[in-house]
This record gives structure tokens, C-alpha cells and sequence, in this order.
């Protein structure tokens, strides 16, 4: 690993560890330099502001969490794999509630730049078939909006929303 690359590792560790401390809002960039031990302006030649960092210390916190989910996949049809990956990401999501907020708050408006891993996650849960990529649609939009109605009911748990999911697809099933 290069030195520039254990740089942005070391502001990124820093960060996320402020946030979880401290939460977003409270979390400056002069903090986060301090607890990196590099200049304000070695984060920003590294980041170019405070949401960029939240977006990739979630990207590699997500990373690792779907292809650990990936690894324990055994289901047969979309339903079931979607199921299966929202049972490790919803609770992810709601541990890190504020976080989430800010990101979905963020990329809401800027979901071009998610394409080509929704696509990649799309194609995944119809098994490669290009013809069910309608259906598989169909499936992340319900995914996400009960995912966003999660976030903002603090009531809710990853089981619940599990529930909701899963009586939502079996209710498409039936139309289907």
C-alpha cells in the first residue's frame, strides 16, 4: 500500500470512528484531521468534503457486508435472495441510522453515479437473466422504499422491516 493510499486509510479509520463517537453533524473536518494526524488540507486533497468521506467509509462498510452475505447465499429465486441480503443490510442500515439518513439524503438526487452497481446488484438477483431485469426492478424499489421508511420511523427493527418486506414480495408473488 502506497504512502498516499495508507494516508486516506488512516483519515478514513479517523472519520468513521468520529462519526460513530460523535455523529455527522457533530463531526468537523478539522476534527478528523486531528485525529488522523494530518492537515486539514491533506483530507480534503483526499476527499473533497465531509459527505464524500461518510460515502466511502459506508462504501467500504457495505463492501465487506455483501460479499460476506454473497458467500452465505443459497436461495433459488429473487424473492428469496433479496430477502436474504436486506436481512444483513437493513440492520446495518438502522445501526447506523443518522449516517444512512445523510447518505440516502445525499445520493436521493444523485443515483446515476449508483448505477452500475444497482445494475451489478439487479442481474445478481435474477441469476444473469437480462429478461427478469424488469422484475428485479421491481424488487429493489420496494427494497429501498421500505428500507427508507425504516430510517424514519425509530420504532422500527431489522426484523420488522424484514416482515414488511417479505409481505410486500409475497404480495407482488401474487400478481406476478
Amino acid at each position: 500500500m502506497s504512502k498516499r493510499e495508507q494516508t486516506r486509510s488512516r483519515i478514513l479509520a479517523a472519520a468513521w470512528q468520529l462519526f460513530k463517537d460523535n455523529g455527522y453533524e457533530k463531526t468537523s473536518t478539522r476534527d478528523i484531521s486531528a485525529a488522523a494526524g494530518v492537515a486539514t488540507g491533506t483530507v480534503f486533497s483526499h476527499f473533497p468534503n465531509k459527505i464524500d468521506l461518510l460515502k466511502s467509509g459506508l462504501e467500504v462498510q457495505l463492501t465487506n457486508l455483501l460479499v460476506t452475505t454473497a458467500e452465505s447465499d443459497t436461495s433459488k429465486t429473487a424473492k428469496d435472495r433479496l430477502l436474504h441480503f436486506a436481512s444483513a443490510l437493513y440492520p446495518f442500515y438502522l445501526s447506523q441510522r443518522e449516517f444512512s439518513k445523510e447518505l440516502f439524503k445525499e445520493i436521493l438526487w444523485q443515483s446515476q453515479s449508483l448505477n452500475p452497481q444497482l445494475s451489478a446488484f439487479k442481474l445478481q438477483l435474477v441469476s444473469g437473466n437480462e429478461s427478469q431485469l424488469f422484475y428485479a426492478s421491481l424488487l429493489m424499489d420496494v427494497y429501498f422504499m421500505t428500507l427508507l421508511e425504516g430510517l424514519n420511523d425509530d420504532s422500527e427493527t431489522g426484523v420488522s422491516l424484514i416482515n414488511k418486506l417479505r409481505n410486500k414480495l409475497d404480495f407482488i408473488s401474487e400478481l406476478k
